[in-house]
């Protein structure tokens, strides 16, 4: 499987919005997918706001309804949790970690 950049790419999007009004309703989530091409769990990062998804990972620029992205998804992943991050949260754990993640879970790749 190709690495993607989807733990820098929306890490990014949720570091943006640090001093914005509505700072607290962006969060980083990190969890576990069914990838559509092979049917495999993998790892795999993105951005929750109210009641949508967005992903800018690989160059894409998804935004999306969270019950369709997470059924595209297959998010969670049975045995998997979800891990979501403010944008404060999200920098506490870039620089305690001094990687873009995953940070609490260990995805199987």
């Amino acid at each position: 499987m190709p690495k993607g950049d989807c733990y820098m790419a929306n890490g990014r999007i949720v570091m943006q919005k640090m001093s914005a009004p509505d700072e607290k309703k962006w969060k980083l989530c990190h969890g576990v997918g069914i990838l559509q091409s092979d049917g495999e769990p993998f790892g795999h990062a993105w951005v929750e706001h109210g009641s949508r998804c967005i992903d800018q990972s690989n160059g894409q620029d998804i935004n999306f309804p969270k019950k369709l992205y997470y059924a595209l998804g297959n998010f969670p992943v049975k045995g998997y949790k979800i891990y979501k991050y403010t944008p404060e949260q999200t920098g506490i754990a870039m620089v305690r970690n001094k990687h873009w993640g995953p940070w609490d879970s260990k995805p199987p790749r």
